[in-house]
């Protein structure tokens, strides 16, 4: 039985081999076929013989057949797949921006990738004469090849796109006024120590900025040499230079000192005229005699001679005694008549000004007239002790108005506030505060209050411009109380009252 079996299965298995060599054929034909979408190429140069079998139902694969790559190629895919006719080369267009087009001629060729299109050409065609790149929110760029390109060459063509600019908006900007001014200092020789009213500033040369308008007193010192000192004068906006030119010390000498104290404190010291500080000071001067000014601004002027010897001190304690007088200077027309509390007290020379001493300090009326213009009359406080200016300016009398002068203001500060403010001996209010519409020029400005000392100090105004203040005042010396003495009335009125009680007792015994 098995035997016939195998009889029959061995044909069978022979024909079943023999169809399976056409299947496998055909098999390995339908693995060449792209089972991506695609365009079919032909190629017409490999000719065969072979019958072509066409695949019978296969499954498909998602598997890809060729590796992929990172490497960039630069054929751009506008390249033909053949040549332009005659030999064929390229130009290369390298760009500083990806995704610009290109036009060659007018005609679009493509975007630059990677910072480069790479477009072939025909070297015997027409030439590229004109090279446009362009994108959206850039500068339009446009230029030409050094040469065509000849076969198989590349040709390079840089193209820089500019990103489109707008115009700044110009900002209108305030410029602040200038308020301070500054001083130079430069000596000869130099290297000299500087000082501003008293303080030390640095060495010569330097610049000492930020300074209010006003006078300040300098001092230039260096060893081996006499000191020099002088007073500035600083406007705002200006720049005052202090050259001292200084001479030798004619051999090293001692010295001695003397120490002024004052009450109250803060007065100025002047030795041999030459300013030196505020009191508490202690002078170092050279041996032999000195004069010493004593000055503070509602007191009466103090003067003492002194003989200083080397080596030695001494102490000079003053008591400034409270002033009475003081003196007016009237600013004003020509030949204008002035009264004082209804008084005439003069006449304007010919340059319009008038000076008056031993005028009581305190508040008093002040009218100024002359034909042909408007009387001025203003309530004028006269300090004591002091030159008090009058700026008393008359106005023609007529329908034409009197052009208005310029004005500026000061803004002024203290410490502690609250401080009254005399500006020109008119009260304007307390501080702090911003006194306008005053006349450009020079003022005076003085600041009292309870508890402290009197700060006068002289400030330009600039027309148009705000001048700063800022005021540290300085505490009132407080008086010395005068101990308390009960003096003989109440020793004898105890005495009384005993003698009484005496005689009331012998009285009583006699009785």
């Amino acid at each position: 039985m098995l035997t016939k079996n195998l009889i029959v299965l061995v044909p069978v298995l022979a024909l079943c081999l023999v169809a399976l060599v056409p299947l496998a054929a055909c098999a390995g034909s339908a693995g060449s076929i792209p089972l991506e979408p695609g365009p079919v190429i032909i190629d017409t140069t490999k000719v065969t013989t072979e019958p072509t079998l066409l695949p019978t139902l296969t499954e498909p694969t998602t598997e890809r057949t060729t590796e992929p790559t990172t490497e960039r190629t630069t054929v751009p895919t506008t390249e033909p797949l053949t040549p332009i006719g005659g030999g064929q080369g390229w130009i290369d267009v390298h760009c500083n921006v990806d995704g610009a087009s290109v036009y060659f001629n007018g005609k679009y060729e493509g975007q630059t990738s990677g910072g480069i299109l790479s477009v072939a050409v025909s070297s015997t065609g027409t030439p590229i004469s004109t090279i446009t790149v362009t994108k959206s929110g850039y500068q339009e760029w446009s230029g030409a090849p050094a040469h065509m390109p000849a076969e198989n060459e590349h040709v390079a063509v840089y193209a820089t796109l500019n990103p489109l600019t707008t115009a700044p908006t110009t900002v209108p900007t305030t410029i602040p006024p200038v308020t301070t001014g500054q001083i130079y200092a430069q000596s000869s020789p130099t290297g000299a120590a500087i000082y501003l009213n008293g303080n030390f500033q640095g060495y010569a040369p330097l610049g000492i900025p930020n300074l209010y308008p006003g006078t300040y007193s300098m001092k230039a010192s260096l060893a081996g040499y006499t000191p020099d000192t002088t007073l500035v004068t600083v406007y705002a906006g200006q720049t005052a230079n202090y050259y001292p030119v200084l001479q030798l010390s004619p051999q090293p000498r001692q010295t001695g000192t003397v120490y002024v104290n004052t009450v109250p404190n803060q007065a100025s010291v002047y030795v041999d005229g030459s300013y030196y500080g505020k009191t508490p000071i202690t002078l170092t001067l050279y041996p032999g005699g000195h004069t010493i000014d004593i000055r503070l601004a509602g007191y009466n002027d103090y003067t003492t001679n002194v003989m200083v010897n080397a080596g030695q001190s001494q102490n000079i304690q003053v008591t400034l005694s409270t002033a009475i007088f003081g003196s007016i200077t009237v600013n004003s027309a020509p030949g204008a008549k002035v009264y004082m509390d209804s008084t005439p007290i003069g006449t304007t020379n010919s340059a319009g000004v008038l000076q008056q001493t031993g005028i009581t300090s305190g508040n008093h009326l002040f009218k100024v007239t002359k034909s042909g213009y408007n009387d001025w009359m203003n309530t004028i406080y006269v300090q004591a002790n002091t030159m008090t200016t009058i700026p008393a300016t008359l106005t023609p009398v007529g329908t034409n108005p009197t052009p208005v002068q310029g004005t500026g203001s000061i803004a002024i500060s203290s410490t502690p506030s609250n401080a009254g403010i005399y500006i020109d001996d008119l009260f304007r209010g307390y501080t702090p505060t911003t006194v306008d519409n005053l006349a450009a020029g020079s003022h005076t400005v003085r600041l009292t209050a309870a508890g402290y000392v009197d700060y006068t100090t002289t400030t330009t105004v600039v027309s148009g411009q705000t001048a700063q203040l800022q005021v540290a005042m300085t505490t009132a010396p407080t008086p010395t109380a005068t101990p308390f003495s009960p003096g003989p009335a109440p020793v004898l009125v105890i005495g009384l009252l005993a003698a009484v009680f005496g005689i009331a007792a012998i009285s009583k015994r006699r009785s």
